[in-house]
């Protein structure tokens, strides 16, 4: 009897990351689409593939939260390689990094978008403009996004397109400011 009521109950918990709504904000204060290449997404470098885009911006500039969410992990390395996880609706882990600063702690909650950090520079590569990186992870798969003929093919189910994810955002926003003029 009590096998099926904690079913119910983790299947209830389960759909309510989906009912949550999924507010979409741009991470980088100020960036539009052009401060990243919307083809760094799974763009193939030797054995890795980059499941984010960097959004290059001044150091300093603020980062703000691209959803709601929960905040699961905070690292703040002296060495520089800062970075935030924020799990999001639909059960997507939204991940910062190259951050020179963290103003959020785990297990708080953020809103769309609230500061978390301030842009810096990844500490471990070749001198590169400052830039955030941000990939979004989708915690149950996304068979649709299943591509079984490119490289990485099962991998691509768990992630999502950053810049699709923002653009969506961007032609929200201008269509609805059209409208109201």
């Amino acid at each position: 009897m009590n096998k099926p009521l904690l079913l119910l109950g983790a299947l209830t918990v389960f759909m309510m990351g989906y009912w949550i709504p999924e507010d979409r904000h741009l991470p980088v204060e100020g960036a539009k689409p052009y401060d990243w290449n919307p083809s760094a997404f799974w763009y193939v470098g030797g054995m890795n593939a980059q499941k984010g885009i960097n959004i290059f911006a001044n150091k300093g500039t603020s980062v703000e939260a691209a959803t709601s969410g929960w905040v699961i992990y905070r690292e703040t390395d002296p060495e520089g390689d800062n970075s935030v996880l924020v799990l999001g609706a639909k059960w997507r882990l939204h991940h910062y990094a190259n951050l020179e600063q963290v103003t959020v702690k785990p297990a708080s909650w953020v809103k769309t978008g609230e500061k978390i950090g301030t842009v810096g520079t990844p500490a471990k590569a070749t001198p590169r403009p400052a830039n955030l990186y941000y990939s979004i992870r989708s915690l149950p798969p996304q068979v649709s996004e299943w591509k079984p003929d490119q490289p990485f093919g099962l991998d691509r189910m768990f992630y999502v397109n950053p810049h699709e994810f923002l653009t969506i955002y961007q032609s929200t926003q201008h269509d609805d400011a059209a409208a109201a003029h």
